[in-house]
């Protein structure tokens, strides 16, 4: 089954940080992808380099949203947003039939079913509040065991610089061995796109590692095959064509 499967980057990264770097996303994506996947990366177009926080989220959905009619004419057959705090998810379903996938609910549902206590990596750890906030939202409350930061802004992962690495693995380890956590969920997309950094992660502190880019392209694969998504309106297809 051949299917088509953009990542909705949400920020300007051509210009920010090139369109070196949303090749090396799209290269990733296209490496785990199954066999007959499409992989697309595209940014939009006015918004904050990085989302460091709900401000920043609130500035980039209008943004997505002005893009969101397009993916059904343009034959998408699932997006993910780009950002584990899933901006403007419930809006842009209602903008488009095609599945829309956050990667932050995506990992935190695969967590709860491979451990009992869920810890989450951010870059500031500053968001504890709005973590658990969301986990209840979800109805994984009762799993919440921590939020830690790694000490590095989502810049600093997005450009890879030199120590990030250790500080996620020491970061994760606090998880363990002081929160309990018996599942890691990678809280920053930017982190998640490291190298490696998932299956490193692991066998540095030897708990569950999930990683929200896996986590919600695996889900949109997963939901299409499984024909999940609601059918496009014949004047879309029509006007496509």
């Amino acid at each position: 089954m051949t299917m088509r499967i953009l990542y909705q980057l949400t920020s300007p990264m051509d210009r920010t940080m090139g369109e070196g770097e949303i090749a090396r996303r799209r290269a990733v994506l296209a490496d785990a992808a199954a066999f007959g996947t499409d992989i697309e990366c595209r940014p939009v177009g006015d918004g904050p380099a990085a989302i460091e926080g709900a401000a920043d989220a609130a500035i980039v959905v209008p943004e997505m949203l002005k893009l969101a009619p397009s993916w059904a004419a343009d034959r998408v057959d699932a997006v993910i947003v780009g950002c584990f705090s899933d901006p403007g998810l419930d809006a842009l379903r209602e903008r488009t039939p095609v599945p829309v996938i956050g990667p932050g609910a995506a990992a935190l549902h695969l967590a709860a079913q491979l451990g009992t206590r869920i810890s989450i990596l951010s870059p500031s750890g500053r968001s504890h509040g709005r973590v658990a906030a969301r986990l209840r939202a979800l109805g994984l409350a009762d799993l919440f065991a921590s939020v830690r930061g790694v000490g590095a802004s989502v810049i600093d992962l997005a450009e890879q610089r030199p120590g990030a690495f250790e500080r996620i693995v020491a970061a994760g380890r606090a998880c363990v061995e002081k929160d309990g956590a018996d599942a890691i969920v990678l809280g920053c997309m930017s982190m998640a796109f490291l190298p490696g950094v998932a299956h490193r992660l692991q066998a540095s502190v030897g708990c569950v590692i999930v990683n929200p880019v896996l986590a919600a392209l695996k889900t949109a694969e997963m939901t299409v095959a499984l024909g999940l998504g609601r059918p496009v309106p014949t004047h879309v297809a029509e006007a496509a064509e």
